[in-house]
């Protein structure tokens, strides 16, 4: 797609990460200080954590855009790996300091690592050479880390999402590949702002569509099994509310909005210190205080 600069209606990624980082601000705090372990679970628990869950699908939107955007894939793909590790090194550290199983620990497991794996799978994809077959590696990462091995340790990766992120990237992935397509089927100058407003509003549209889909498609094997290990944990109730994520993704206008590198990294650092910041309060006045051995 073009990037022109042009007025299109609606949110900037810039207001969109703002938007998604709220969410998953909730969703951390409901998941760090609510206890679930009582017969009555809290409603403010299931509010919380609902209305975190729109936060991924968003994050997975603008990280495809970023594989299709980023001027350095690979400078891209190593912030992500490496936010990836350390927070994933936190919890370790907040685990063995307080004798708190792998399985149980709510810090070993994130986004970051769905995010990589995502923007892995669509890279390689649309390279569309004998490269794309290594695909495979992200599709096969994402699987096992929904598959128990034991009560102590859990699944055999970790990640936050599990197979649902990786069709998901898969999902929007081929929305814009789709959409590419039709617009090459269309008369458009591509240095005209019409151009640039008709890819946006279909991709973004597409990109709804894939995200309807693949959610409906994990109610339905839910709903067939819902002990199937593919399934998110939580997805039922919880989870299914990521699907309202679908009215940010028709709000993006295509613009990046405030561009600055201060702004940028911010965006990055913010998750691993909230993290590590509502962890170590947890520690004490919180859900983790109740783990500890």
């Amino acid at each position: 797609m073009n990037e022109k600069s042009t007025k299109v209606f609606g949110i900037s990624a810039f207001y969109l990460k703002i938007i998604a980082a709220i969410f998953m601000t909730l969703d951390h705090i409901a998941l760090l200080f609510i206890s679930r372990n009582t017969p009555d679970i809290p409603t403010s628990y299931y509010v919380l954590r609902s209305i975190g869950k729109i936060s991924f699908p968003i994050f997975a939107f603008l990280a495809c855009e970023g594989a299709y955007k980023s001027k350095n894939i690979s400078f891209y793909l190593i912030r992500l790996g490496s936010l990836s590790l350390l927070l994933d090194g936190v919890g370790f550290i907040f685990g063995l300091s307080t004798h708190i199983h792998v399985c149980d620990n709510p810090l070993i497991g994130n986004a970051f690592t769905d995010m990589f794996l995502g923007v892995l799978l669509v890279t390689l994809l649309k390279r569309k050479d004998g490269y794309s077959i290594l695909a495979l590696l992200p599709i096969a990462y994402a699987i096992l880390s929904d598959y128990n091995t034991n009560t102590t340790w859990g699944t055999v990766l970790k990640t936050d999402w599990g197979t649902f992120s990786i069709i998901l990237f898969l999902a929007f992935f081929l929305a814009r590949e789709l959409v590419d397509i039709l617009l090459k089927k269309k008369d458009f100058d591509e240095e005209d702002d019409g151009y640039l407003k008709y890819s946006i509003k279909n991709y973004k549209i597409a990109s709804a569509i894939a995200l309807v889909f693949i959610e409906g498609l994990f109610y339905f094997i839910y709903r067939v099994n819902y002990q199937a290990f593919i399934i998110p944990n939580e997805f039922v109730p919880i989870g299914t509310y990521s699907t309202l994520a679908f009215i940010f993704i028709l709000l993006y206008n295509g613009e990046k909005g405030y561009k600055s590198k201060w702004i940028q990294y911010s965006f990055y650092a913010y998750y691993p210190l909230h993290l590590i910041l509502l962890g170590f309060i947890s520690l004490f006045i919180g859900v983790l205080a109740n783990l500890i051995k």
